[in-house]
């Protein structure tokens, strides 16, 4: 891209398949993705996207979107300090439009309402979309850094919860590492495994404030498997396309380490 062109983003990407563009500003982006196949592939597939989930659910009514999940203001308000906005920009749209189906599974724990378990794995679905098949940077800082503690210590620091990251040998998975992304309650955590097979699943994590334990919940969302709960100071979503047992399996085990 030359100086005397404008600079595409993925904030533009995402407006352009939104339809928020004025036409100079699409005629810019549609210049670009005619030069660059990868974002064009990227806009095709959310576009896609976006007809099925209209086929499926019907059109949302903009009307009805709270203020605080507008995309362009969210992307005015963190634009310029990630360019990973997008991740929460589209889970907003995802948390009106999926109808989850939920069950539940554990001891002793109590059920909580609906509205966080919706948001939380509306976000974590869309991120795993997101990163889990990346090859060149699927995550921010890899598992296998000069120091094995970094991670925890930075997602510690930057969702101020002490976190253990779980060790997931015992399941078949081996960590490959983690980034931080946006939230609408500020940070989130995703930590990213990975089988011999090369199947990922990913486990995303916000900070809580007024959280209790609760009971795991199972949603299912496409082709993906999720399942989310609420520890004393985070909340949890596990997503992935492994078979529910092995979803379940993995679920308590990060559970009872993270705790």
């Amino acid at each position: 891209m030359t100086g005397s062109q404008p600079q595409i983003t993925e904030a533009d990407l995402i407006a352009y398949v939104d339809g928020r563009l004025d036409d100079q500003r699409r005629d810019a982006v549609a210049a670009h993705l005619a030069a660059n196949p990868s974002d064009a592939r990227k806009v095709d597939a959310w576009q896609k996207q976006n007809a099925a989930l209209a086929a499926l659910y019907g059109r949302i009514d903009e009307g009805a979107l709270p203020a605080n999940l507008d995309v362009i203001k969210m992307e005015r308000r963190v634009r310029s300090e990630r360019t990973h906005w997008r991740n929460l920009a589209a889970a907003s749209i995802l948390v009106l439009s999926f109808g989850l189906t939920a069950g539940w599974f554990g001891h002793g724990l109590v059920l909580r309402g609906g509205e966080e378990t919706r948001s939380i794995v509306a976000a974590a679905t869309q991120a795993h979309n997101v990163f889990a098949s990346e090859v060149l940077h699927p995550v921010e800082v890899r598992a296998d850094a000069e120091d094995p503690s970094h991670l925890q210590k930075w997602l510690s620091k930057r969702l101020d919860r002490k976190l253990n990251i779980p060790d997931l040998r015992r399941q078949g998975l081996q960590l490959v590492g983690g980034r931080v992304l946006p939230s609408a309650s500020g940070a989130a955590g995703q930590l990213m495994y990975e089988d011999a097979t090369g199947q990922r699943v990913t486990l995303y994590i916000v900070p809580a404030t007024d959280s209790e334990d609760t009971a795991m919940r199972r949603s299912n969302v496409g082709s993906l498997e999720a399942v989310s709960w609420d520890d004393e100071t985070i909340r949890c979503a596990l997503v992935g396309n492994l078979e529910p047992k092995r979803m379940d399996a993995i679920a308590k085990d990060m559970y009872q380490q993270l705790s």
